[in-house]
C-alpha cells in the first residue's frame, strides 16, 4: 500500500474499549511503507464542512469516485496514527494528487515551529 491509498482498518477507539473497520487514508512516503507500519488518517463519513481540521472530500468532485468511499466524507488530519500493514483489510481506491498534496501540506504543518 502507498502513500495516498484510501484502506480499511480495524480502526482502534481512542479509550481502548474497542475498534471498528474504517476508511483510512495513508499518509507515509512510499519508502517508508516499504516495511511493517504505514501511517494513516481516519477518514469520517460525517464531514463538518467547517471544520478547520478536516480535509472534505465531497462526491462532486470529479475524482472522489476513485477514492471507493461510498459517501461524502472527510480526512481527520490532525489524527494521525501508525497501523501494521498486517491489519489492513484491503484497499478501497486511492486519492489523486492534488488533494493529497493539500492534505500531506497540512499534516507537515503540524511539525512546523
Amino acid at each position: 500500500m502507498n502513500c495516498g491509498d484510501v484502506v480499511l482498518v480495524e480502526y482502534p477507539f481512542t479509550n481502548d474499549s474497542g475498534s471498528k473497520v474504517r476508511p483510512v487514508l495513508i499518509v507515509s512516503a512510499d519508502t517508508y511503507n516499504r516495511g511493517e507500519d504505514r501511517v494513516c488518517t481516519p477518514i469520517s463519513s460525517a464531514p463538518t464542512r467547517d471544520d478547520p481540521y478536516a480535509f472534505l472530500l465531497p462526491e462532486s468532485a470529479p475524482w472522489f469516485e476513485r477514492t471507493g468511499l461510498r459517501k461524502e466524507s472527510s480526512v481527520k488530519w490532525t489524527k494521525l496514527f501508525t497501523i501494521s500493514r498486517q491489519i489492513i483489510r484491503r484497499q478501497l481506491g486511492y486519492l489523486d494528487d492534488t488533494p493529497l498534496a493539500e492534505i500531506l501540506s497540512k499534516v507537515q504543518g503540524l511539525f512546523e515551529r
